[in-house]
């Protein structure tokens, strides 16, 4: 129940009340204590008491007061407020020998209709609201999903980009490698290539003195 309580009252005298709620307490009793304490100075004004909402509209010597539930919000019943004025200004005009009575009946449909349409209205206000709070939620969660794809999509870049540098590192230590060997094996060839060389001349010098020799020793002595 959104609109509990009403009344309407000249001063601190009640013209027309109505208690619409279920509970315990007496709201007509607590609406009537809490007129002596209204300031009569701004037009609209709310306070929040012991889990209800006090709110007045001033119209002149006139105090419109409702007590709320928390849930019902400023605007609906500040809307409550408007209307009962107008109705109880339309009613005053008519003049009827039974406007107490007409006024009662009257201020008890206007309760009862926002609290069955207005509250439905609510209900379905928050329902929106919370479905509202979820979609936040999952358009949070949706974009932090996207944002570490984005980051695992970087990381598997930065792993192929690494395993491609490795691969051509691997290459070119294997040339580098290379290269080395055949550096190596060319120095040994060279190596090996004037050894044979210095061989074959020794060799060949070798062989030649030793031919010379044979040849001087064949040749007879004539001297005799």
């Amino acid at each position: 129940m959104l609109v509990k309580s009403a009344l309407v009252a000249r001063g601190t005298f009640v013209i027309c009340e109505y208690d619409a709620s279920s509970g315990s307490d007496d709201l007509n009793e607590v609406s009537r204590k809490v007129l002596g304490k209204i300031p009569r100075t701004g037009a609209i004004r709310s306070y929040v008491y012991s889990g209800h909402t006090f709110n007045y509209l001033l119209e002149k010597d006139l105090i419109f007061l409702c007590i709320a539930s928390m849930d019902a919000g400023s605007e609906l019943v500040f809307q409550f407020l408007e209307e009962f004025r107008c109705s109880y200004a339309a009613m005053s005009r008519s003049g009827s020998s039974s406007r107490s009575a007409e006024m009662t009946r009257m201020l008890r449909d206007i309760i009862i209709r926002y609290n069955d349409e207005r509250g439905a209205k609510t209900k379905v206000g928050r329902v929106e609201a919370e479905l509202e709070d979820v979609t936040e939620i999952m358009r949070d969660n949706l974009g932090k999903v996207m944002e570490r794809g984005e980051r695992i999509e970087s990381l598997l870049d930065k792993t192929n980009t690494l395993s491609s540098e490795s691969v051509s590192f691997r290459s070119s230590a294997k040339r580098y490698n290379d290269d080395l060997w055949w550096r190596d094996q060319r120095g040994r060839m060279m190596l090996a290539l004037v050894i044979l060389v210095v061989l074959v001349v020794a060799s060949w010098y070798v062989w030649g003195s030793l031919h010379q020799r044979v040849q001087a020793a064949a040749v007879p002595d004539t001297g005799d």
